[in-house]
């Protein structure tokens, strides 16, 4: 008896995998029932599977808008900071004292849009 049990659990997935019609076809209800692709198809047409599966990329904490700082609020904070002498950034001191020269060279420092080089050289025209 456990002879012919041990021979049908052996035939039972025969099948499956076999390149008949029976085997295609249930390869292709095993696919449609576990969600992936049907048909064989190429590597990338398989990319593109596997991009538009994943999970879209604001459920992901990390990239999601709540991750990032807001930087206007932090940018008018250590603005104030630097007003009252409680924050020193070097990069803005050296901002600063590029413009000082440049205004004491005759230069504009940064002139409103449309009245740059470009616009004053159009209206000598």
């Amino acid at each position: 008896m456990s002879r012919l049990a041990a021979s049908r659990i052996m035939h039972v997935g025969r099948g499956l995998n076999q390149p008949t019609a029976f085997g295609k076809r249930m390869e292709r209800l095993s696919n449609r029932v576990w969600g992936e692709v049907v048909f064989p198809t190429d590597s990338k047409s398989m990319k593109v599977v596997k991009v538009m599966s994943a999970q879209p990329y604001e459920t992901n904490e990390q990239l999601s808008p709540k991750y990032y700082p807001n930087l206007p609020m932090f940018h008018y904070l250590t603005k104030m900071l630097r007003f009252h002498g409680l924050f020193f950034d070097d990069h803005v001191v050296f901002r600063q004292v590029q413009d000082e020269l440049k205004i004491l060279r005759g230069k504009v420092v940064r002139p409103p849009i449309g009245q740059g080089k470009r616009a004053q050289l159009r209206g000598k025209k």
